[in-house]
């Protein structure tokens, strides 16, 4: 009379599937191999076992005080004991011991539903004892196929307990009623058992519910790890920009939305002039320090929409949509100027201050070049014509002056 919820929680705290007949027939095929697996009971069998266990212990109860109204002789007495109280245990050791622990177990239901109905059947069905049998053996049976499978099942199984029994002529006449004691123990030990399955329900879903919030927990820790790996994987990791390989992801698609929307797009190179005598004469340390300073400074003075690259070593790159040539080149310039006119102290009191300064080169989409990497490339002329003329300067791409971008 063993119980198999549709929905479960292992002992290990997982959820496990839901188990229709299909279900398990499939995963009993698969059976369990290894000589050790049968040392420990599947976790159904340990259900089923405490669940009949309950169950028999209860009904014998009722059916105890009707064999006493009737006058049962011994030896149905004694079958009762077997029937309800070591019949359990044998069923558990039966299924725990068997190679394939679930395809052992599956007929115990058939074999709890029939042996009711025997008993239904042997007494000659008083209506409290069947109706409890009855109920118990549906809870259990709808419980593991569902309504439309458990019930038919169930009614036959019962059937053909009670037929066998009542046909081979083992069993009291017909009567319907039963004493005051059987009929309350039967109301007793059925709300016990509603209580207990409840219980059971109450606790697996408590289960589940714990269960799947720390799946959810799990779920978002690794959404975490990943938003944080892919954003590793787009910035530098020394100066927190977004690198060379983010840009080649985000400028095409960035130029197709201005071409879409007839807007502009400047791209604007930046070199820090001297870097190498700054990283031989100083040291990489405070190279680093002019990097991270320069970083700092640009994502200060950039808009929501733009967006700042380290392009490599000591390049940068400004990405600035939706604005004209002229505005980007006096932004550029600013840039420059402010980071010129802020001396860093990088080393000892006694030391100097660091100053250094920028060359910028700007170009713009559409009037410019209408591909990302053209417009690079005339952004990156501009930036060595300014070096060209002394460096710490802006220089806005002139086709007339440079090589002709693609």
């Amino acid at each position: 009379m063993g119980e198999i919820p549709r929905t479960a929680t292992s002992a290990q705290g997982g959820t496990a599937p839901e188990f229709t007949a299909r279900t398990s027939r499939r995963v009993a095929r698969k059976g369990s191999k290894h000589p050790t697996d049968r040392a420990r009971a599947h976790w159904l069998v340990r259900m089923n076992y405490s669940n009949r266990f309950l169950v028999c212990a209860l009904l014998g109860l009722p059916l105890s005080a009707h064999l006493l109204d009737i006058g049962a002789p011994s030896w149905l007495w004694g079958l009762l004991i077997a029937q309800f109280y070591i019949y359990p245990h044998l069923l558990y050791w039966r299924a725990r011991l068997a190679r394939d622990q679930l395809r052992a177990e599956m007929p115990h239901l058939m074999m709890d539903c029939a042996a009711s109905g025997a008993w239904a059947a042997a007494l000659g069905f008083p209506t409290w004892l069947s109706f409890v049998l009855f109920a118990c053996n549906n809870i259990n049976f709808v419980a593991f196929y569902g309504g439309r499978t458990g019930v038919p099942r169930l009614v036959g199984a019962m059937g053909l307990g009670a037929a066998v029994v009542w046909f081979s002529g083992l069993h009291y006449p017909l009567n319907p009623d039963t004493g005051v004691a059987a009929t309350v123990l039967s109301m007793v030990a059925l709300t016990l058992y509603l209580v207990a399955f409840g219980h059971t329900g109450h606790q697996r879903a408590l289960a589940w519910r714990k269960s799947n919030l720390k799946l959810r927990e799990q779920y978002k820790k690794i959404n975490a790890l990943q938003a944080r790996l892919r954003e590793q994987a787009v910035r530098d990791p020394l100066t927190g920009l977004y690198n060379r390989r983010h840009l080649g992801e985000v400028l095409e698609p960035e130029l197709a939305r201005c071409r879409a929307a007839r807007s502009s797009l400047a791209v604007v190179l930046i070199d820090v002039d001297h870097f190498k005598c700054i990283n031989d004469t100083r040291g990489h340390a405070v190279g680093d320090l002019v990097l991270q300073s320069l970083a700092q400074l640009m994502q200060r003075h950039v808009r929501a929409q733009d967006m700042v690259f380290r392009y490599g070593g000591e390049e940068f790159l400004l990405l600035l949509p939706d604005i004209s040539l002229e505005t980007a080149a006096q932004r550029a310039e600013a840039l420059r100027t402010a980071f010129g006119q802020t001396p860093m102290r990088v080393s000892a009191k006694e030391a100097p201050p660091l100053t250094v300064t920028l060359s910028c080169g700007v170009a713009a989409f559409p009037l410019h070049a209408e591909q990302g990497e053209a417009l690079i490339s005339c952004a990156d002329q501009a930036l060595y014509a300014a070096k060209r003329q002394g460096r710490n300067r802006t220089q806005v791409w002139q086709p007339g002056a440079h090589a002709v971008c693609g």
